[in-house]
């Protein structure tokens, strides 16, 4: 009865505990974000991501990713069937219409690569657009344009998490997709989707469906988004149910287009929650850094001893903070 009283108090103050600290360090100050941080921290940022992995720290972590891809993509054929044939029945997708369907607003061309802006069409369109570049585009620029309106330097620096966090996920994502090459499912020429090895570059930038499934990039950009913004506004509980709920439509709405494979899906989740605690860590690291720096000088001028000479008298002054 004790040790349960024993683990009951070291856990309940251990919980105490962590609360304060995410309380605390949710009033640390931030600073105002540089413009182009994104780019010029890309090199730390990338070295941070690779730190993250520690293959020894986190085997089970990274056993549970392996085992859990290697089910899924044994079953991915029969699992993919199984998902069109629902939104089939529940009217999101047809024989006719795939739930890919977009129309163009603009279509423009950048270093002769087409860019046209599309939006979506019909509902199991707009579920694949929750993990579309839009997307992350409007709350990073929500966040911008509310910290430059209020002055709010969190804001302006979860903005700029963000777009370090995506940089970081994108690259990654694509260095995986160029190295596995394999097929979308409305693409497969086999079930469960052919892998090409270290596809011819050139035929994948002509033909990338039949090469960019693996790893799931948009489901990788949801959780690097969601994870930013859940590790900067601590206090606003629903951002994790929200995004883990996005996350299952978006994964459900792939699915059914063919665009992805369950498969695609724990690796691609992975590497956006860990390019997003890379960036956010450093950001606390950096914060805490800045307020113990503050503190210290403070401390500095408020304890410390200073000659005095003046009104006929001479001597020696101590200054305090209380």
């Amino acid at each position: 009865m004790r040790l349960f009283l024993i683990i009951c108090v070291f856990a309940f103050s251990s919980m105490v505990g962590a609360q304060e600290q995410v309380a605390a360090e949710k009033y640390l100050p931030y600073e105002r974000p540089g413009g182009f941080d994104w780019l010029t921290e890309s090199p730390n940022n990338m070295l941070l991501f690779a730190k993250r992995i520690r293959p020894k720290k986190n085997k089970w972590w990274l056993a549970g990713i392996g085992l859990s891809s290697a089910i899924l993509i044994k079953y991915d054929q029969a699992i993919v069937d199984e998902s069109q044939r629902f939104a089939r029945r529940i009217g999101l997708i047809s024989d006719t219409k795939h739930g890919r369907e977009t129309y163009t607003l603009i279509d423009w061309e950048l270093a002769g690569y087409d860019l046209p802006l599309v939006f979506p069409k019909n509902t199991n369109s707009y579920l694949y657009f929750i993990g579309d570049g839009l997307a992350h585009l409007g709350i990073i620029g929500g966040l911008a344009t509310y910290g430059v309106m209020n002055d709010d330097n969190r804001a302006l620096s979860t903005a700029s998490q963000t777009v370090e966090a995506l940089f970081v996920t994108g690259v990654v994502v694509q260095v995986l997709k160029r190295t596995t090459g394999r097929e979308a499912p409305f693409k497969a020429t086999k079930d469960g989707g052919k892998w090409q090895f270290f596809p011819n570059q050139e035929d994948y930038n002509q033909n990338v469906p039949k090469y960019d499934a693996f790893p799931s990039g948009h489901l990788a950009t949801v959780m690097a988004t969601m994870t930013v913004l859940s590790d900067n506004y601590p206090e606003h509980g629903y951002i994790k149910p929200v995004g883990w709920g996005l996350m299952g439509l978006l994964g459900f709405g792939m699915l059914n287009n063919g665009v992805h494979w369950a498969g695609d899906y724990p690796l691609g989740l992975a590497i956006g929650y860990t390019a997003a605690k890379a960036i956010t860590e450093k950001n606390k690291r950096q914060r805490r850094l800045n307020a113990s720096q503050a503190q210290n000088k403070s401390d500095l001028y408020f304890n410390t001893i200073l000659p005095y000479a003046g009104n006929g008298a001479s001597g020696f002054t101590y200054i305090a903070n209380f």
